[in-house]
């Protein structure tokens, strides 16, 4: 009787669906607002990585066996579920965790990862309604959030992470120079200025994603990373997030307030991102009296 109740409700959400929708495929049958959200796009799956989400579709057809329309709708929302859960993996198993290894390479490496991170993908929940196609297919986006994901690997010693503020010297800041007249943007700051948090403007240098980038000065000294931020701060924002524009990034809660901004000057081995040494000896005096690094509350800007 509970399951016959339980297939009844959810029958009667997809129902509440269009049932006359055009044919989509992939991230095209996502709901809207997720997709207006994601900063990365794949296939069959995006990353909102400012919000920390990964999400994944996945089609299933009703099983023509079944005899009552309730029956065949209910297996095609089954199986497309369990497709999108076999998405999410792979979506998973794809991000970044360094320049120099992918999550997969993480669980693949060790078992506890491997069998933790398959366990979440079993309760992850859905996102938006299901979409009901013209032909009988069904649609489902499923979303897994990044913090457990990083959690598992933080659990796992796949971060270098710091347990007590570090104290570096201060030093004199760089000047704004020219790029803040082309752009409208105030780039670089002042050592005795306070900052609520960190936004660097990456586009043009094609960085991609990823869990623990670095940042390193012009000598490829590294300035911020997974060993600059707290433990806790890093299980609940992440070491950085990513957004494609500027003006709302300077909104976000993570820098809202007064964020420093600066420029990368190129990527380094695909994830990490290289800053001037001038901007590098500001953040350095600045962490010496502020916290914002340590708090991860950095966010990163791409496109």
């Amino acid at each position: 009787m509970k399951r016959l109740i339980l297939i009844t409700s959810i029958l009667v959400f997809i129902q509440g669906t269009i049932w006359a929708q055009e044919l989509c495929s992939g991230t095209a049958c996502m709901p809207q607002e997720v997709q207006s959200e994601c900063t990365t796009m794949q296939s069959n799956g995006c990353i909102d990585w400012s919000n920390g989400i990964v999400y994944a579709t996945g089609m299933g057809v009703p099983n023509p066996d079944f005899k009552s329309q309730a029956q065949r709708t209910y297996s095609a929302y089954e199986a497309a579920k369990t497709v999108a859960m076999r998405n999410l993996l792979q979506m998973v198993e794809g991000i970044n965790i360094s320049s120099t290894k992918t999550v997969k390479a993480g669980m693949l490496e060790n078992d506890t990862i491997n069998t933790q991170i398959s366990g979440r993908i079993r309760n992850v929940i859905e996102a938006g309604r299901p979409k009901t196609m013209s032909d009988g297919s069904i649609w489902v986006t499923m979303k897994m959030y990044l913090r457990d994901i990083m959690s598992i690997l933080v659990n796992n010693q796949q971060f270098e992470l710091q347990d007590e503020p570090s104290s570096q010297p201060a030093v004199p800041a760089k000047p704004v120079d020219q790029e803040e007249k082309k752009t409208g943007v105030a780039y670089g700051g002042k050592s005795d200025t306070v900052y609520t948090g960190l936004i660097i403007d990456a586009r043009g240098t094609a960085v991609t994603p990823a869990m623990s980038p670095k940042v390193y000065n012009q000598e490829g000294k590294e300035i911020y990373g997974s060993a600059a931020v707290e433990r806790d701060f890093v299980l609940q924002h992440g070491i950085v997030g990513y957004m494609k524009d500027l003006d709302k990034a300077m909104q976000n809660q993570r820098v809202q307030g007064n964020p420093l901004i600066i420029k990368a000057t190129s990527s380094e081995k695909a994830t990490d991102l290289t800053i001037t040494n001038e901007d590098a000896a500001l953040l350095e005096a600045l962490d010496a009296t502020q916290s914002f690094l340590r708090e991860a509350r950095v966010l990163i800007i791409i496109g």
